[in-house]
């Protein structure tokens, strides 16, 4: 019986003691904001009501399975702030990917916001509108990229509300979450009519981290003055490498600044998830290079 509660009292001292460590991590509760304030680039579009598509037998990533939400036609801002303690004033926002038909809004999303938290980094979730064929038939990247302009113009505008540093604003983008990326460092006009005093703020990230994108747009201007960037990919996933190489050797011809991660094996869409493989230990990758930028 001593034993039985010894054993007991370990456990529970164990549970509380993770249990504190998350409260020192992450703040209680997501902060929310409409990207737009009426109506959105290209006029509102009426869809069937949000829902996640994912089925019981679609493949599981690490095990586990997605959420593959779609009809997003209130694109909005879910933000994450770190515990104060840890706060760096450093905030970066995440672009899922999902071909702009979907959002992998767990594992490109809220699981990448949690694990930017836990190093003190405000985390901002841009649900973006999908499917983007709805919003332009002709360039379904379209409204992704709209999207991306307004949430960097958005946060730095407001950074004083959300405690963070208006030249520390950040973005990732994963697979098709690759455009909201290009179109907010690469591209130098604005895609979009502006609609309020936010869209008189840059929409320029300071820096970004493209994971696992397609191409740059072929109108992109790459320079000295580029923001640093951060890749990683897989070397078996299809033809992404070729294209980061692409974007890569274009940084480095213009002397910006870029590293560049290429894993043997990984596949496509693994997120921060832990796989098993050496592609998993990109996020603490990724850390070091914010620390070396002192985003950290």
């Amino acid at each position: 019986m001593i034993h039985l509660v010894k054993n007991t009292l370990i456990v529970l001292c164990i549970t509380m003691a993770v249990h504190l460590l998350a409260i020192k991590v992450h703040a209680a509760e997501p902060i929310i904001w409409q990207l737009w304030p009426g109506e959105k680039p290209g006029g509102n579009v009426e869809l069937p009501p949000e829902y996640d598509r994912t089925k019981p037998d679609d493949k599981l990533y690490a095990g586990r399975p997605i959420i593959r939400l779609t009809n997003v036609t209130k694109p909005t801002l879910v933000i994450f702030k770190p515990n104060k303690e840890i706060d760096t004033g450093t905030a970066i926002i995440i672009a899922p990917g999902g071909g702009n038909w979907i959002l992998g809004y767990d594992l490109e999303g809220t699981e990448v916001a949690e694990w930017f938290n836990s190093i003190g980094v405000t985390a901002i979730v841009l649900k973006y509108r999908v499917p983007g064929i709805a919003f332009n038939k002709d360039k379904k990247w379209l409204a992704a990229a709209q999207d991306g302009q307004r949430a960097v113009s958005l946060v730095r505008g407001r950074a004083a509300e959300l405690g963070i540093k208006a030249d520390k604003i950040g973005i990732i983008g994963f697979s098709a979450g690759g455009i909201p990326v290009a179109y907010t460092t690469v591209i130098k006009e604005r895609i979009y009519q502006p609609v309020d005093q936010y869209d008189e703020v840059s929409f320029t990230a300071n820096f970004a981290a493209p994971i696992y994108m397609g191409g740059i747009p072929p109108n992109a201007t790459i320079s000295k003055e580029s923001p640093p960037f951060f890749m990683v990919v897989a070397h078996d996933d299809k033809d992404m490498p070729l294209n980061m190489v692409e974007t890569y050797i274009a940084l480095k011809k213009a002397g910006a600044s870029a590293e560049l991660h290429i894993y043997e094996s990984g596949g496509h869409a693994f997120g921060v998830r832990k796989t098993g493989l050496p592609v998993a230990s990109w996020p603490e990758r990724m850390k070091e290079w914010m620390i070396r930028l002192k985003l950290l």
